[in-house]
């Protein structure tokens, strides 16, 4: 928990609080029917629910922020995973006390992982469904120079670990929303603002929360080699680097790092 309360913000102005659930149990009814059985989270021990108040970039901040506490999670040997879509918020909301303006937007069950035939089931059935949405994107499809579907030019190795880390992220259904485009002192992060796959539920963009989500790697692995740069996702005017960069019709702009 406090790997959440202690993650960088996108946007520290907008109020993030990790809730942690010990009736893991009870959440996990409250799912949907198939994430609720015993074959997915019916088993997990606890849950921690994420929730945000409901500013602009809310979802990319939250994707930013939890990706960072999944990840260390992670690294400590516990097991998680992304829930955006499998609940009603209302069903969710009688565990918690949320202030007016706050919103559900993500959960993951967290414990150690189950090594008996039940949980490796899970993890099997997991990992087929994501297999049937498609495989990875390769790097030229989301990563370009400085005009959109320019290819990448003599840029260095860390850069290219960093967008690396960033196509490997998790995302809604394996869709892989984010584009980057790579400046000179510069790198702008895209999404494909396409609705697919439900991705768009009562408000929430989830696509967001998925770029989100690879921001994070990006920001983690450039720190983790030495870089010094920060995500601005304020600051700027998106149509204008929309125009600048030749993006496209339906993609947004939604951050720009720069190194520092």
């Amino acid at each position: 928990m406090a790997s959440g309360r202690e993650s960088v913000a996108l946007d520290d102005t907008i109020q993030v609080r990790f809730h942690l659930i010990n009736e893991g149990g009870l959440i996990a009814s409250l799912l949907a029917p198939l994430a609720g059985t015993r074959i997915l989270f019916g088993s997990a021990p606890h849950f921690i629910v994420a929730t945000s108040e409901e500013k602009p970039l809310f979802m990319l901040n939250m994707g930013f922020r939890m990706e960072q506490m999944i990840l260390r999670a992670t690294q400590s040997g516990l097991g998680t995973c992304w829930i955006g879509g499998m609940f009603k918020e209302e069903r969710i909301s009688g565990f918690l006390r949320l202030e007016k303006s706050e919103r559900i937007v993500a959960l993951t069950p967290i414990g150690y992982p189950d090594t008996k035939i039940t949980g490796k089931l899970a993890h099997d059935a997991i990992e087929l469904g994501a297999a049937k949405f498609g495989r990875r994107k390769t790097l030229r499809e989301i990563a370009f120079g400085t005009t959109w579907g320019k290819p990448l030019q003599s840029v260095g190795s860390e850069l290219i670990e960093a967008l690396e880390c960033a196509r490997l992220a998790s995302s809604w259904a394996n869709t892989q929303p984010w584009r980057f485009l790579v400046c000179q002192n510069e790198v702008v992060a895209v999404a494909q603002a396409k609705r697919r796959y439900g991705n768009i539920r009562e408000g929430k963009h989830y696509y967001r929360l998925d770029v989100g989500i690879a921001m994070a790697h990006f920001f983690l692995s450039a720190r983790e080699m030495g870089g010094n740069g920060r995500w601005h996702v304020t600051g700027f005017d998106p149509t204008e680097v929309a125009t600048e960069h030749g993006i496209p019709d339906g993609y947004e702009v939604l951050g720009v790092f720069k190194k520092t």
